[in-house]
């Protein structure tokens, strides 16, 4: 099995199309196709259905694809480290991030990153933060930051508390109260993102501990959306205060206080790693400036990689 056939086979995934793979790695169609079929000859199995001019993976196409994806990032972390070493300066990070924070907190960390370290390529993917661990365990990212959480094959370590309040527009009776009761709260058409996510089960169960139900007329999966939706008169919502910043600047939304809330809303955010994973020079530089920045100390007992 070559790494070539691996880089086909996870390009025709990605594009579902066997033209769009060839024009990503720069080969003919043909030669994609050529390296598919070896692929499926050496493993025995068909690995994409053809339908028409799109592609889907097979039940064994989406069983081999976290090993494929595997095998590559340990070959690129691989000539990533012999990058480190001749240079010290170049190679590739890979972070995973929870949506909010790579809209309203990474911004400030890449820049300093960037700031020492330009010739670095920074890879940053998001999604909810289950979605972003089990990326984590598959190899995919070298770092991720999301709600904290916890699991045997990965270090962990506390950054900040991720405060919450209630946004509604600025023409809302209530941002004149400025101060709320959560019964109050509950009794407003509720914003929330969609079930299965961490917010919602966040903010669901704040109001179920106070002894009431709200109602949700919305649910949705991006905090800009929801921003919106607010801002439209559509709705209230919970949000992390660090996403509406802006929006309160302009005056085009307002934060409420909520209360008689039983424990303050916060969420928990915190930077992931694997265990006795090696981390390039590039990596290690990353994680100095995230934990600087928050006023934490680098606990994260990572192999270092070779100076």
């Amino acid at each position: 099995m070559e790494l070539a056939q691996l880089e086909a086979f996870i390009q025709v995934a990605h594009h579902r199309s066997f033209s769009r793979a060839a024009e990503a790695l720069f080969l003919t169609q043909p030669s994609v196709t050529a390296r598919i079929q070896s692929l499926e000859r050496e493993l025995g199995e068909r690995l994409f259905e053809r339908t028409g001019r799109s592609v889907t993976l097979t039940d064994a196409g989406r069983a081999f694809m976290p090993h494929a994806q595997r095998a590559l990032t340990a070959v690129q972390e691989g000539t990533d480290a012999i990058e480190a070493v001749r240079h010290g300066e170049v190679g590739t990070i890979r972070i995973g991030a929870s949506t909010s924070i790579a809209s309203y907190v990474l911004p400030r960390i890449l820049k300093k990153f960037r700031e020492v370290r330009p010739r670095v390529h920074i890879h940053l993917a998001t999604g909810q933060t289950e979605d972003i661990i089990d990326s984590l365990l598959a190899g995919e990212f070298h770092v991720a930051v999301t709600r904290l959480a916890q699991h045997p094959e990965i270090q962990s370590l506390h950054l900040y508390n991720d405060d919450l309040a209630l946004v509604v527009p600025a023409d809302h009776p209530f941002a004149q109260k400025g101060r709320v009761s959560i019964a109050e709260a509950a009794r407003q058409p509720f914003l929330f993102f969609e079930r299965g996510s961490s917010y919602h089960s966040l903010v669901y169960s704040m109001f179920l501990r106070a002894g009431v139900v709200p109602e949700s007329v919305m649910e949705l999966d991006d905090m800009e959306t929801t921003k919106h939706m607010v801002e439209a008169g559509l709705g209230v919502a919970i949000l992390p205060v660090v996403s509406f910043e802006r929006e309160r600047e302009r005056g085009t939304l307002a934060r409420v206080e909520i209360r008689e809330m039983e424990q303050p809303a916060q969420r928990e955010v915190g930077v992931h790693i694997l265990r006795n994973r090696i981390l390039a020079p590039p990596i290690h530089e990353f994680l100095r400036i995230l934990t600087q920045e928050f006023g934490v100390e680098n606990t994260l007992q990572a192999a270092p990689a070779r100076p």
